[in-house]
């Protein structure tokens, strides 16, 4: 025959008189986990909070391909930001989404500093790829994340 124990209640504070407090349910937390602020002032579980994570690649004449996997909460708008540094320079950007590809090519780039915002926009598990030739690039774009 096997021993069963049980384990009493242990008080978790006292109250102002010196009694214990004794709990028949599972200890709830008074603040919140994300945000520390009293539970009765919290606002998380009322509305989500979100940060934007700025994020880029950059490819260059020693780095001439680069890619990257977008992540955060919804879709984001890619600018692209680019300057010739050759004779023949040449621009690729291709974004893999959803099982389908879409390229957006530039051969000839003016002398100066190009900006091309929000030229696409994709969703979170879209994957970017940024190739170069005698110019140097930088694609940008901001994720969001709940905190």
């Amino acid at each position: 025959m096997s021993h069963i124990h049980f384990n009493a209640c242990n008080p978790c504070s006292y109250t102002p008189y010196g009694y214990p407090y004794y709990y028949t349910m599972p200890y709830q937390s008074m603040v919140c986990g994300s945000c520390c602020q009293p539970a009765q002032s919290c606002q998380c579980s009322k509305q989500l909070s979100y940060m934007k994570l700025p994020q880029e690649i950059v490819a260059d004449a020693t780095t001439t391909t680069q890619d990257a996997f977008i992540g955060g909460l919804e879709k984001v708008s890619l600018s692209l930001e680019y300057l010739k540094a050759g004779a023949a320079p040449t621009l690729k950007v291709t974004i893999t989404e959803s099982g389908s590809t879409a390229t957006w090519n530039i051969a000839s780039i003016p002398d100066e500093y190009q900006v091309k915002e929000n030229f696409a926009t994709v969703s979170p598990g879209a994957v970017i790829k940024l190739e170069v030739a005698d110019c140097t690039a930088r694609l940008r774009w901001c994720e969001a994340i709940c905190c």
